[in-house]
């Protein structure tokens, strides 16, 4: 934490350093059995693989949400079929919990980016240096950063830096070790790069890779509490939609009708029915009932609670009088209502 300390007071300069380049090409057999170990009986190896890699079709995002491994969405987006294959076939040992929460692993990303990049503006400002190459180039989180970073202006400085070190401080007691401090940038200070974390920290670069991406979704979720992290809690993200998802989100102001949506793209109206599935996974709708009532939602949960974890027919057969997208809908809402409740890190 003295690295932490001296980043903080230093307040924190940058070589051209990716960030995105900690996740690529690597194998992390923890990640993958703890995906595993949320898997439904009833569903596939490879559906586990497809949620690693962040394949994008409206299964795998159906699976992420169901089994509530959303946070492992895309995590492993190089990960090849036949290393998972040969990793899954290997020796189990001890399996740590999964951290799990109602967000994408792409928003753990772009929430820490910003920390990131917050972090050196506010160190170059209290230096007086306003000249400086940001850590981080993509618009969007320099823009988020920058909304935020009026914000900080107001509050004072010193509340955004002590929710810094009350994040590392709830980081630092959940791990016992840490290494999310070294990639922090600022005045006359550059992010090291994974090799010299490596060594360091005497931590092997798969090792040091898998326990980075836990650090990150550690902090998607930490940050959501609001009393804790008046500040940082205001980092929010949006997954982006399919652009034919899109498209149908943006009639929406037009009609809720899934049969008007597919006469006015010419679609099947099971094609809807996945987009308004994606949006309601994606945050972008939120009341069910729109398309259910509270009495169908009651006997689905009475069902599920009794039998949990069965696929669609299952529960198609068991409630009878249900269509295939109701069900869904259904399923995906009372998944992401569970996070919600029992998101933990």
């Amino acid at each position: 934490m003295l690295h932490l300390l001296y980043i903080l007071i230093l307040v924190i300069t940058l070589r051209d350093f990716n960030i995105f380049m900690l996740f690529e090409v690597t194998y992390l057999k923890q990640i993958i059995l703890k995906t595993l170990s949320m898997k439904h009986e009833n569903k596939t190896d490879k559906s586990i693989y497809n949620i690693l890699i962040g394949k994008k079709t409206h299964q795998t995002y159906f699976d992420a949400s169901i089994e509530h491994l959303k946070l492992y969405y895309g995590c492993l987006p190089n990960l090849k079929f036949e290393h998972f294959e040969q990793l899954i076939k290997e020796p189990v040992e001890q399996i740590n919990e999964p951290i799990i929460g109602n967000f994408f692993y792409s928003q753990a990303i772009q929430s820490v980016n910003t920390i990131l990049l917050l972090t050196q503006m506010i160190s170059q400002k209290k230096h007086n240096h306003l000249t400086y190459q940001p850590i981080i180039n993509d618009k969007e989180i320099q823009f988020k950063a920058k909304e935020i970073y009026v914000h900080i202006k107001e509050v004072g400085e010193d509340q955004f830096i002590e929710e810094i070190y009350q994040l590392f401080e709830d980081m630092n007691t959940y791990f016992q070790t840490i290494y999310m401090h070294y990639l922090l940038a600022g005045f006359r200070e550059t992010p090291y790069t994974i090799e010299q974390i490596s060594l360091i920290e005497d931590i092997g670069i798969m090792d040091l890779r898998e326990h980075l991406v836990e650090e990150y979704q550690f902090i998607q979720v930490a940050i959501q509490n609001k009393e804790r992290y008046p500040i940082l809690s205001q980092i929010n993200y949006q997954p982006l939609l399919n652009q034919q998802t899109f498209t149908t989100f943006e009639l929406l102001n037009r009609t809720y009708d899934m049969d008007q949506l597919a006469n006015i793209k010419r679609v099947k109206t099971h094609t809807i029915h996945d987009h308004i599935i994606e949006m309601f996974i994606k945050g972008y709708l939120k009341d069910k009932n729109l398309y259910v009532s509270d009495e169908q939602y009651a006997r689905f949960v009475e069902v599920i609670q009794q039998t949990p974890n069965q696929n669609l027919k299952f529960y198609y057969e068991a409630l009878n009088d249900f269509t295939y997208f109701e069900i869904k809908l259904m399923y995906v809402c009372y998944a992401m209502e569970g996070l919600n409740a029992t998101t933990r890190t």
